[in-house]
């Protein structure tokens, strides 16, 4: 059990907690790290800040932007590709406006696939969507509106139908590359999250020298090797290629609180020296560091 939690969602985005719940939840299991990854949304982020405070947790600015990588030729409707960002100023202008540029994209990209499903005969429009989350039009919300209009008897039959015309939905607007520089200009480190082939493939196969020469190239800081979708072999794989490249390693459970039971906060083996070395590549220049927030 670590005491860094680096990867998690709250009902900012495909999670159903609110960012109090995560607070608490990390409270009870003794956490000292903790890092909210929304989906283009910082908004839980912020909402935490006062209570992690009063629970001595440090709170690591945090997001998860949705992004496209042209270079590694995703197959339609699989095309998105997620990159962590670390320790921005969640206030910049800049900042504020590429999340508010990443919740229009994915509302946008919501409607046409509402349209789509409409036109196969489930009527559904993004008033549903939001039905079910006012906060964020996720994929998540959107199998819970085909289930709440009655199309589907259960979550897997949901599920399968929305997936029947993903194809057909556009990709991301912004760029990895666009998204890198937003992080480094807020003072960030960026991140390729869970790099698993379930989640990215470059060319077909699960990304390689080759491909990540590329991310470093345009400013990649780091790489989440901890996280539940890779295998020991993945770890492998990429603890070599974060070393061959001078990377920094982090993690994350990814908990999205979907499940009944205990959370996975904290499972991920993430050390503070791993903490360390990511606040370290942080665009910042001196961002305060794990031992220093202890000492204050």
């Amino acid at each position: 059990m670590s005491i860094i939690e680096l990867h998690c969602h709250t009902y900012y985005s495909d999670g159903r907690p609110s960012p109090g719940e995560v607070v608490e939840s990390a409270a009870a299991l003794g956490l000292r790290y903790l890092a909210i990854t929304d989906h283009d949304s910082a908004h839980g982020s912020r909402e935490a800040r006062g209570l992690a405070s009063q629970k001595d947790i440090r709170l690591i600015p945090a997001i998860e932007f949705t992004t496209r990588w042209d270079e590694a030729e995703m197959p339609a409707g699989e095309s998105d590709v997620d990159l962590l960002g670390y320790f921005m100023d969640l206030e910049s202008p800049a900042f504020l406006q590429a999340e508010g540029d990443g919740l229009t994209d994915f509302t946008e990209r919501m409607r046409i696939w509402c349209g789509l499903l409409t036109q196969s005969g489930c009527s559904l429009s993004l008033e549903d969507v939001f039905a079910q989350n006012p906060r964020h039009p996720g994929t998540l919300q959107l199998v819970q509106a085909v289930l709440a209009r009655g199309y589907a008897a259960s979550w897997g039959a949901a599920d399968a139908l929305v997936r029947t015309c993903i194809h057909a939905i556009p990709p991301c607007a912004r760029t990895i590359e666009v998204a890198v520089s937003v992080i480094h200009a807020a003072g960030g480190a960026a991140v390729l999250a869970h790099p698993a082939p379930r989640y990215l493939r470059w060319n077909g196969s699960r990304l390689g020298a080759a491909g990540l020469r590329r991310l470093v190239e345009i400013g990649l800081d780091g790489i989440e090797v901890f996280h539940p979708s890779l295998t020991g072999l993945d770890r492998a794989h990429f603890l070599e290629l974060a070393g061959q490249f001078n990377l920094a390693v982090c993690g994350g459970s990814d908990e999205h609180g979907w499940e009944e039971g205990p959370s996975s906060l904290g499972s991920q083996p993430v050390s503070e020296a791993m903490l360390e070395a990511l606040a370290a590549r942080a665009q910042s220049g001196a961002p305060i560091s794990p031992a220093e927030s202890r000492k204050s």
